[in-house]
């Protein structure tokens, strides 16, 4: 900008000084004319005529040249002049010539630039501003904001607009004068720091936390604070990542506890907590204990059936007898497990902060296990990438360490803490080998495969702005992934303390990359930071697809689902984060990560697990939020759900609803109050010679409606449809108009002279009928209530509402001989559903 405006002045000053000496040259012409001439009236009047061409040639030459738009056109008349077109001038011009020279020498050494950018700083800033700013008398400050983040409370208030818009919006908001802030509360990194650590006391923050909270609504769930949503509008964004690109999630809230201790003994001890049935999924499976595969299952309270949390576990991979297991677990169940593993292994040095240290876990295999809650003491993040294109991202974002050849390079500061054992040396050389040559895309590997690799600093290779060089085309060529057995591709420095904590201490802070990158001369070249650069350990666990258990088919293609998990030191957690990003993944907070599942068939947890503890108090949560609003809200704005037969219309009753249909389907039953009823997820079990021996089950089911008419959300129910309404599917089912209970209840108070408020008392009925477990349920309608939906919504990839929730054991087993009276063979059996707000059956099909 400085040399253009060098330039613009440059041109106005030659412009001027031709200007000027024509002027000059034109009046010592005229004044020459009017001189004596010899040679008679001949010669004077060939003067005159000579003096009148050349006068007339210098006008337009003059007009040219203060018209001229570049130094260069300038020069070309110069020329037209100095070429004889004007003889009477051309000798005044050539005694000028030097004058000239000086004239335009002195100036160009006189301008300098610096100086002239000064001189015209304020122009600069406007043409800056101009050029920013399309300046549109028609358009408004919401209307230059791009659609996605329009809002319409931002027409009215100011504050939903971004800052620098907000002086377009009302221009007295700039030049309105805020009190200048006390020394004590000035936003410096001193205060911010302490203010921080205060605030992190009761409610747990992420490494990533502060990335959030600009970002996304921030929300306080299991004790820490969380991501809930993003600011921009992000439910079709989030699906297309799903599909064609990749989704990022922070799963660093789920907590992890180190079992150490003999290998036998650890699997005696937690064996009761695991199914007699589900021994193929258990640590103690072959195919998990080399450590090469991270296995899934379900924990269960020590000797019972009921259903605590599930897990994912690794073991570090070891020949030796003293082995290590990591479990991870939702936040939410973290404490009850960590008490029950405590009780098991009923040791004093059990109960431990940290690890024993190194030499004595290799000599000592007779030392009793111990169990450390690495969650307690933040040493370890987890990051989830979905999508196909995860591989190509991680490729994109790390890149792996290679070691020197010379030994003597490799004790070097980068080097020296993981490659003085040739053992790890050579292994690091075969997971290297892996990641550059055989990995392909995430439909060609093993599910729930471990691959270990230690990486450079990705601050190195982090570009300045985030782009989106890999794009939905690229082609990942289809390799064989399944390397031999012989490869050790999971062991990792990241399992041993002492590394983990070496990497975290010898960590360059950012200020120290950003002064290294403003030396650089290239924009996004790489850093050389030589010996101060740091070597991350890293794991990488490939999940194949979410899809839950229960589901009989494939509806999905190999990828649609996939991706990795990605387990790092806790202080790096927020720079990879930010080189992810940068590298094209999209993140999601806990709303999106609620339709992956839902796109996906994944039951969550706690949200869809109603028999465990931690499902207990996540409905009973949403049942006081939904109650509270549903209090706030005027008398005449509620909808009254005692018209449509809706005794619970915020949780499902499903204690009362599986004894109801446990009585109904057997008779003889005999039913305990205060039995606690289960959910049967084993599909080994779901056969109709076994079901009748789960009466006191839940199933889970899915729905979907293949029609226009009807929706599906998390308040919708399920009921059992009559033999008629089977035979004549077409005709409108309506429930018939019920009584009011409040106004009854109302109308009696009345007549006692007993004080009310109205509108209270139906929010106390509804709490009277969600405390009492021992009045029946599944009557209270025209048609049988079988179950619920506990998540619902419209799904994309199918292009229709679905919802997954689940159903008595009797009323499926009810459903069945239905379906085998009418001789029936179809794969989805055929229900009615209905939302609390609606009077109006509609017909779905059921899938178990």
């Amino acid at each position: 900008m400085s040399y253009l405006c060098f330039i613009f002045e440059e041109r106005e000053a030659a412009r001027k000084l031709y200007k000027s000496k024509a002027n000059e040259k034109t009046k010592k012409q005229q004044k020459g004319a009017n001189t004596f001439v010899p040679g008679g009236d001949l010669a004077k009047q060939q003067q005159q005529k000579t003096s009148r061409l050349t006068k007339k040639n210098a006008d337009v030459i003059k007009k040219a040249i203060s018209e001229a738009k570049s130094l260069e056109e300038v020069e070309r008349l110069n020329a037209m002049l100095q070429a004889g077109q004007m003889p009477g001038l051309m000798e005044q011009h050539n005694d000028n010539s030097m004058e000239q020279g000086n004239i335009s020498e002195q100036n160009t050494t006189v301008v300098h630039v610096a100086d002239l950018a000064h001189a015209r700083a304020q122009e600069l800033q406007s043409l800056l501003h101009e050029l920013g700013h399309r300046q549109d008398k028609h358009r408004t400050a919401l209307q230059i904001l791009p659609r996605y983040m329009r809002r319409r409370a931002a027409s009215y208030n100011i504050k939903r607009l971004p800052r620098s818009l907000r002086p377009l919006a009302d221009p007295k908001t700039g030049t309105a004068k805020t009190k200048r802030p006390s020394r004590r509360y000035r936003r410096r990194p001193r205060n911010l720091l302490s203010s921080y650590t205060n605030r992190q006391r009761k409610i747990k923050w992420l490494k990533t936390h502060i990335w959030h909270a600009k970002r996304f609504h921030m929300n306080t769930l299991w004790n820490y604070r969380l991501a809930e949503k993003s600011n921009t509008k992000c439910i079709r964004p989030t699906y297309k990542s799903l599909r064609e690109r990749c989704l990022l999630h922070d799963m660093s809230y789920y907590g992890c506890i180190q079992l150490e201790g003999n290998e036998d003994e650890i699997i005696d001890k937690i064996n009761p907590l695991f199914h007699s049935s589900n021994n193929n999924l258990t640590p103690k499976a072959k195919m998990y204990l080399g450590g090469q595969f991270e296995g899934q299952c379900l924990i269960y309270k020590p000797n019972t059936q009921e259903c605590l949390t599930p897990i994912s576990f690794m073991w570090m991979p070891s020949n030796d007898k003293r082995r290590k297991l990591w479990l991870w677990c939702h936040p939410a169940s973290y404490d009850s497990l960590a008490q029950i593993l405590i009780s098991l292994f009923d040791t004093p040095s059990s109960i431990s902060t940290e690890e024993p240290p190194v030499k004595k876990q290799k000599n000592d295999e007779q030392q009793p296990v111990s169990v450390t809650l690495l969650r307690d003491q933040q040493q370890l993040a987890r990051f989830r990438l979905i999508g196909p294109l995860s591989m190509a991202i991680l490729k994109h974002a790390f890149h792996p360490s290679v070691l020197p050849g010379n030994a003597i390079e490799r004790k070097t500061a980068p080097f020296s803490w993981w490659s003085n054992e040739t053992h790890s040396i050579d292994i690091h050389q075969q997971q290297l080998q892996f990641w550059n040559g055989n990995i392909g895309n995430t439909s060609t590997m093993m599910p729930n495969r471990i691959v270990a690799l230690v990486v450079r600093d990705p601050r190195i290779f982090t570009p300045l702005k985030p782009k989106l060089t890999i794009h939905s085309k690229t082609k990942i060529e289809k390799v064989e992934s399944f390397p031999p057995s012989s490869i050790d591709l999971a062991s990792s420095p990241l399992w041993i303390e002492k590394y983990r904590t070496y990497c975290c201490e010898h960590k360059l802070a950012t200020y120290q990359i950003n002064l290294i990158r403003s030396k650089s001369t290239v924009d996004n070249y790489e850093l050389q930071l030589n010996e101060e650069e740091s070597q991350i350990p890293l794991i990488f666990i490939h999940h194949h697809d979410l899809l839950s258990p229960i589901s009989k088919h494939q509806q999905y293609r190999n990828d649609f689902g996939s991706g990795w998990d990605i387990i790092l030191p806790n202080e790096w957690a927020q720079i990879f984060w930010i080189s992810l990003v940068y590298s094209g993944a999209r993140p999601i907070g806990q709303k999106e990560l609620s339709l992956v599942a839902h796109e996906t068939g994944e039951f969550q947890f706690p949200q869809e697990y109603p028999d465990t503890d931690a499902g207990i108090d996540w409905t009973s949560k949403i049942e006081s939020e939904q109650l509270t609003y549903f209090s706030k809200c005027p008398p005449s704005k509620r909808p009254n759900f005692f018209l449509n037969g809706i005794a619970s219309p915020f949780r499902p009753l499903w204690s009362n609803i599986v004894r109801d249909w446990a009585v109904e389907y057997d008779t003889s039953n005999t039913v305990i109050n205060s039995h606690r009823f289960y959910v049967l997820r084993d599909r080994h079990r779901l056969s109709l010679d076994n079901l009748r021996q789960h009466l006191h089950s839940l199933v889970p089911i899915r729905i979907s409606i293949k029609g226009k008419k009807g929706i599906i959300d998390n308040t919708t129910l399920i009921y059992l449809p009559t033999m008629d309404d089977l035979k004549d599917n077409k005709k409108t089912i309506v429930e018939s108009r019920h009584s009011d209970r409040a106004r009854i209840e109302e109308r009696k108070m009345k007549k006692t002279k007993q004080s009310y408020q109205k509108g209270k008392t139906m929010v106390k009925l509804i709490e009277q009928r969600a405390n009492n477990s021992e009045q029946a349920i599944i009557h209270d309608c025209n048609r049988k209530l079988l179950g619920a939906i506990t998540s619902g919504a419209f799904q994309f990839s199918k292009a229709c509402c679905t919802g997954k929730g689940f159903i008595a054991m009797g009323g499926l087993l009810t459903l069945l001989q239905q379906q085998q009276q009418k001789n029936e063979k179809k794969q989805s059996q055929r229900v009615l559903i209905r939302t609390i707000k609606s009077q109006y059956y509609r017909w779905a099909s059921l899938e178990f």
